[in-house]
């Protein structure tokens, strides 16, 4: 309930206000106790009564004795990292089979910062080492954006020389993109419960909803390149020309530098930059664009036709993933003050 109370002068600069009896009374606060006044991103006040107080230990017990779907425990595994539990208890009244217990095992392989601590018949715990401030999100979306950039270049290196051992590090970074992609929704959900965000965002909430699309659009580019790798594996395994393969490294070079503008306007909240990739996307990679507006001849070998119809659909799926990466750097610079932006609340 809203409690309502006059600010009062104390001495030459102070300004006070008191504190309603019953909420006091509620909280056990006491004369001498030590509180902590925290700003919030919206310029509301929040007041702790036991700021020293240590983190909370969250534990999920999850029975796996009543799941029969081993893809079901797996997403329910990684939806318990999301949420921030530091410790996850797995259990089984009858004991936990060879096949769970490997299923949890490969599940915890690809979510960073945790490991199994404990594993028996019928427990395995799972722990996370994870300190969220050590793991700020911007900082996890440019390192998606640098391993990004690496297996681009990784591939169109492959399409010049014709180096298939290559393509095996992209598969690798798609893995990799993917560990940190959990690790990003991970750390937006905490940052939303604690409620610490960078000075940009003006509302916590807006500003996850818009770094949620852009962590999952960045995860996607690693799947749609992983899978154009595995395309141009196979047709260099073929027979094609030159000049079909030099037609690719052009289109994925395109992309390349398409992706490089999009990174760089949302970090940096370039809206010059970020409406140039949106009409780029648009224009250029909409949903008329045609396979044969890239292979305007015919080619005759269906399963090579095959591979260049997947490997062109996956490199404009990469491109069309970073419009929603500049519609969200749009959005933010909106809700932030700047020389051509004035937020006022009437």
């Amino acid at each position: 309930m809203p409690y309502v109370r006059r600010v009062q002068r104390v001495g030459s600069g102070t300004l006070t206000v008191s504190l309603p009896r019953k909420w006091v009374e509620k909280s056990g606060l006491k004369p001498g106790d030590v509180v902590s006044i925290v700003e919030m991103s919206d310029a509301t006040l929040k007041l702790e009564t036991r700021p020293n107080r240590s983190a909370q230990h969250t534990v999920l017990t999850l029975d796996v004795s009543k799941i029969r779907d081993r893809e079901l425990l797996t997403r329910l595994i990684i939806g318990a990292y999301l949420q921030g539990y530091e410790e996850i208890n797995v259990i089984g009244g009858d004991g936990i089979s060879e096949e769970v217990q490997s299923a949890i095992a490969s599940t915890v392989d690809m979510l960073p910062g945790v490991e199994i601590v404990e594993q028996s018949l019928r427990r395995v715990v799972i722990q996370s080492f994870l300190d969220p401030s050590k793991f700020p999100v911007q900082g996890i979306i440019k390192r998606m954006q640098v391993m990004l950039t690496m297996g681009i270049n990784t591939l169109i290196e492959a399409l010049k020389d014709g180096k298939k051992d290559t393509l095996i590090d992209i598969a690798k970074m798609e893995s990799k993109v993917d560990e940190l992609y959990f690790l990003c929704i991970r750390q937006i959900f905490h940052s939303v419960k604690k409620e610490v965000w960078g000075e940009e965002a003006s509302d916590p909430y807006i500003a996850a909803i818009g770094d949620r699309l852009v962590v999952r659009a960045l995860e996607e580019m690693a799947d749609s390149l992983k899978l154009a790798a595995d395309e141009v594996e196979k047709l260099l395994n073929g027979k094609i020309s030159q000049a079909l393969l030099n037609k690719l490294v052009r289109h994925l070079e395109s992309a390349q530098v398409l992706f490089g503008k999009t990174m760089k306007a949302f970090l940096s909240l370039d809206i010059s930059l970020a409406n140039e990739v949106i009409n780029t996307t648009t224009q250029e990679y909409g949903e008329e664009m045609a396979f044969n507006d890239i292979f305007t001849h015919g080619v005759n070998d269906l399963n090579t036709a095959v591979s260049l119809r997947n490997f062109v659909y996956n490199v404009v799926n990469l491109v069309r993933n970073c419009k929603i990466v500049a519609e969200v750097t749009m959005n933010r610079f909106v809700r932030t003050p700047s020389k051509l932006i004035t937020v006022e609340k009437a």
